[in-house]
């Protein structure tokens, strides 16, 4: 009987010892945190100083579309111009968006943070976990 017993004593210290290294474990977990990446892309300087290029390229090219007088002409010119500005802007925004997505991985080590996740293809997430203001004040102090 005192076998038994002990053995029942024995294996309730186990069980009570993970119950509780689970609990501690549960409040020293993965340190996590999301970002809003359109908020990120609108404050982010490379990303500012492109816009107002294509802007005034746009400009340039309402100029050239402008002198045009045969409305065909016209229209083929500004298919063709919406092209090349489309192009360049998807371009320009996937070489940014690497760019971020690299600040991102440095951000989170320097930080010491496990898990960055991305705002838009989540379900929810709690207000206290958006570190986007956080780490847009980061992007515009970090050595570029």
């Amino acid at each position: 009987m005192s076998k038994y017993f002990l053995y029942v004593l024995v294996s309730a210290f186990v069980i009570l010892a993970v119950i509780i290294g689970t609990a501690a474990d549960s409040k020293t977990g993965p340190k996590l945190g999301y970002i809003d990446p359109n908020k990120v892309l609108q404050n982010y300087d490379k990303w500012i100083t492109f816009q107002k290029q294509m802007q005034a390229e746009v400009e340039k090219y309402q100029a050239e579309l402008d002198k045009i007088k045969d409305q065909t002409q016209k229209q083929q010119k500004y298919l063709e111009y919406q092209q090349t500005i489309n192009n360049k802007i998807a371009q320009t925004q996937q070489q940014i968006e690497a760019e971020i997505l690299g600040k991102v991985k440095e951000y989170a080590e320097v930080m010491g943070y496990d898990f960055i996740f991305n705002s838009t293809t989540m379900a929810y997430g709690s207000s206290s976990y958006n570190i986007t203001d956080a780490f847009i004040k980061y992007l515009k102090t970090a050595k570029k």
